[in-house]
């Protein structure tokens, strides 16, 4: 029996993500990918006397939903259909942690823009993802 292969897509809803799951999306159609997995992730936040974990959790998923919307509105002008997830943690670890448990094949995922010199100073989750990862992963600017 052959394998079903997955693509994830970290999506955040930006042009670039969109860039990316719209290449995805291409490659699921020409073929040899059983799914493509859409993945927002929110970075955790720190509960306070003024904001309580509770609207910490609303605000992160109103903005999840925000962002898979725009996914799925990509998807549908390729007629596919996403599998759509979220995490909550630090979006490198929470990208190939979400690969490896979920077996995805490959990541194929946006950039900022940063560039060299700014990747170098900040740091990038590009980056990250690219070192961390144990499957192909495809940058798309």
């Amino acid at each position: 029996m052959k394998k079903q292969r997955t693509l994830l897509v970290p999506f955040d809803g930006s042009p670039c993500a969109q860039r990316a799951l719209a290449l995805a999306c291409q490659r699921y159609l020409d073929g040899g990918y059983a799914s493509i997995v859409a993945l927002n992730v929110q970075t955790p936040m720190a509960s306070s006397q003024f904001v309580s974990e509770h609207m910490i959790h609303e605000h992160q998923h109103h903005l999840s939903e925000e962002a898979l919307e725009k996914a799925r509105k990509v998807a549908a002008k390729f007629k596919i259909t996403l599998v759509c997830a979220t995490a909550c943690e630090e979006p490198a670890t929470a990208i190939v942690g979400f690969a490896r448990k979920s077996k995805g094949d490959e990541i194929i995922m946006g950039t900022r823009g940063l560039g060299r010199l700014g990747g170098l100073l900040l740091g990038s989750t590009a980056t990250r993802v690219v070192q961390l990862a144990d499957v192909p992963v495809t940058l798309v600017k």
